[in-house]
């Protein structure tokens, strides 16, 4: 296999890396950056114009599956003939939603392409990330390779704990997929080690490896080795990305037939550093109360699925417009939850929420954005400084009811700490 070695100089911020590249190669990367970002603000557009009808599509085939699973337990006992419709209605809306399920995979992908990736970051444990990253994927490892594990203590790194949970979880992926055969004979390895003032993460894998007319292009966005339908060329690109934002760098070292090797070098955290701990889970909410919730979208299917949704459970109230939000809320603002789209084109979400915090203060505090994706800088700025909840799209029945858990445990603590003060 190719080795791979960090040089001694290697810079430990991106705008350091500058100073090490010749006048031309600088102005190719500045071309390299202006079509990225143009394809990026592309890509953003896409995606938040599918994410808006996927949401509801995704709704309804929920909603159709949850009614014909009832409809199954009534037919049981019942002539056969009924029964098989049922559970062939219920294999093909299954098919279906897995169908949409990897269209919302796709998207987000595209999602993460387009949006801004992280600054200086803080200073975090790689080696913590990488074990949660490594529970995350294994039921796709352990089938494949043994896991070996090579890690030697290092110290805390600039870095996101999400985004390189993002970029770990697409290496380990990779690698197994790029593995057949005896898992007992294949092996995928993680290694940690100080190389030159830098912390270097290897995952090597005994998979096919990569062809040298490949190699060149592997970080290329839209580029895959992959077969038709089984990866959308995207993954490596958001984590060159990611690593570029980070101050780090990423790179492959592969021989066909004998493996692969990513590397990803990242510098050390200096004492002053923020720190956050491991990455955790959020235990699930209790199932909500009734509760009274408005729905601002200017896409009426999407009001719908949520009324059939809730119905029976929830008292829903739908606006397809900004405007017709504002009329509503002068004379009912008693809502529970208000979930407003940030994109409208008469009276955007922005301007619903800061008419809601002038004349409701109480009701900004329930106050959540659903967005397909800010694709404008306007909206991203926005955004960014939002301090309250935000719902991307496509989401599912169950992110609202956590959300209602939410509010109603936050409303309960805080009459509590009223009791109590009195």
């Amino acid at each position: 296999m190719k080795s791979i070695s960090v040089p001694s100089n290697f810079p430990r911020r991106a705008e350091e890396h500058r100073a090490f590249v010749d006048p031309t190669a600088t102005e190719l990367r500045r071309a390299e950056t202006e079509r990225m970002a143009s394809l990026g603000t592309l890509a953003a557009g896409v995606a938040h114009e599918i994410n808006n009808p996927l949401s509801y599509v995704l709704g309804s085939l929920d909603l159709g599956l949850r009614e014909l699973h009832g409809l199954q337990q009534l037919l049981q006992g019942h002539p056969n003939e009924e029964l098989e419709h049922v559970s062939g209605a219920v294999a093909a809306l299954d098919s279906a939603r897995e169908g949409a399920e990897r269209v919302r995979n796709i998207v987000r992908d595209l999602m993460d392409f387009s949006r801004a990736t992280p600054g200086d970051g803080d200073a975090v444990d790689v080696e913590a990330i990488l074990d949660a990253t490594i529970r995350v994927a294994w039921n796709e490892v352990r089938h494949r390779a043994r896991l070996i594990k090579r890690y030697s203590g290092i110290s805390r790194v600039i870095g996101d704990e999400a985004r390189l949970g993002q970029v770990f979880l697409n290496l380990i992926m990779n690698a197994a997929q790029a593995i057949e055969g005896d898992p007992s004979v294949n092996e995928i390895t993680i290694t940690t080690r100080a190389d030159h003032g830098c912390a270097l993460i290897e995952i090597s894998d005994t998979g096919g490896g990569i062809r040298d007319q490949d190699l060149a292009r592997i970080f290329d966005p839209f580029f895959t080795t992959k077969v038709a339908g089984a990866g959308t060329g995207l993954g490596l690109a958001i984590c060159r990305g990611i690593m570029t934002a980070l101050g780090g760098e990423i790179s492959v070292s592969s021989e066909p037939g004998r493996g692969s090797t990513f590397s990803v070098v990242l510098p050390f955290a200096s004492e002053e550093s923020p720190s956050r701990g491991a990455i955790v889970e959020t235990p699930p909410q209790e199932q909500p109360a009734p509760s009274r919730i408005l729905i601002i979208d200017d896409e009426p299917l999407l009001g719908q699925t949520l009324l059939y949704a809730f119905k029976g459970r929830h008292d829903v109230s739908i606006c397809t417009s900004g405007r017709e939000a504002l009329s509503r809320l002068e004379t009912d603002s008693c809502f529970d939850l208000v979930l407003c789209d940030l994109m409208m084109p008469d009276v955007n979400g922005a301007a619903v929420y800061a008419s809601v915090k002038r004349d409701h203060p109480e009701l900004a505090e329930r106050f959540v954005f659903m967005t397909g994706g800010a694709f404008t800088a306007r909206a991203r700025e926005f955004l960014s400084q939002h301090p309250g909840a935000q719902l991307e799209k496509p989401f599912n029945i169950a992110d609202i009811e956590r959300l209602l858990g939410q509010f109603a445990a936050s409303a309960g603590n805080s009459a509590k700490a009223e009791s109590s003060a009195r």
